[in-house]
């Protein structure tokens, strides 16, 4: 059996063997609790000792490495490794929006993925002037500039944070139709004629039927 956590406490016990960094005593006696200290144990490793271990094997990390499915129906994961590797980016947003306490909200803004606080941000405040912020520092400069620019950039109000909504994807415009033509999705359902023209310009948008449709004209 293979352990992750971040807190060996509740596995100790009189028969135990305590490393560093690798593994240099084979876990192979029953029993026995080997406690490992490392950043470093992959899906690769979990795969391979799994199948010589006779006890537990207690892997103490900081960060739960990325594993595969395979990998981890071969080991358990404490759940305050769990809790400790899943930021909860949503908080984080309500905080920087209605917190006062600046010092508190920077307390929470620990490895937060960019692209994904920004995302949430964006459905949720508007203010010009700290998008231009943004820009100035985003991938240009060491990520503690644009902590900054959110921690005091967005002022605190009682605005309730909102989860965005996934924009629409805008359908491609046949090469028929004028930028200017604001109509052209309703104009290109309900006019058969038009729909047959853009068929033959082979210019049909995705989702549209491409066989033609019978139009009846008037003599």
């Amino acid at each position: 059996m293979i352990i992750f956590t971040t807190d060996e406490t509740p596995f100790r016990c009189e028969n135990e063997i305590i490393m560093y960094g690798s593994i240099d005593v084979i876990p192979t006696v029953k029993e026995t609790t080997y406690i490992l200290h490392t950043n470093k144990f992959s899906s690769d490793d979990v795969i391979y000792w799994s199948e010589i271990i006779k006890s537990r094997l207690v892997i103490v990390t900081e960060k739960l490495p990325k594993l595969s499915k395979k990998a981890k129906e071969l080991c358990i994961i404490d759940d305050k490794l769990k809790a400790k590797n899943t930021p909860d980016v949503f908080l984080l947003v309500k905080a920087l929006m209605n917190w006062q306490n600046r010092d508190k909200v920077k307390q929470m803004y620990q490895d937060q993925p960019t692209p994904l606080l920004l995302w949430f941000l964006k459905g949720n405040v508007s203010d010009i002037k700290l998008w231009r912020r943004v820009s100035k520092v985003l991938y240009q400069l060491p990520e503690k500039y644009l902590q900054a620019v959110l921690l005091y950039g967005i002022k605190p109000s009682r605005q309730r944070a909102v989860w965005p909504k996934k924009t629409k994807k805008e359908r491609e415009r046949p090469s028929l139709f004028r930028k200017s033509d604001k109509h052209w999705e309703l104009i290109l359902e309900n006019s058969k004629a038009v729909a047959n023209k853009v068929r033959d310009d082979g210019d049909a948008p995705s989702g549209m039927k491409k066989t033609k449709e019978k139009v009846i004209d008037w003599i």
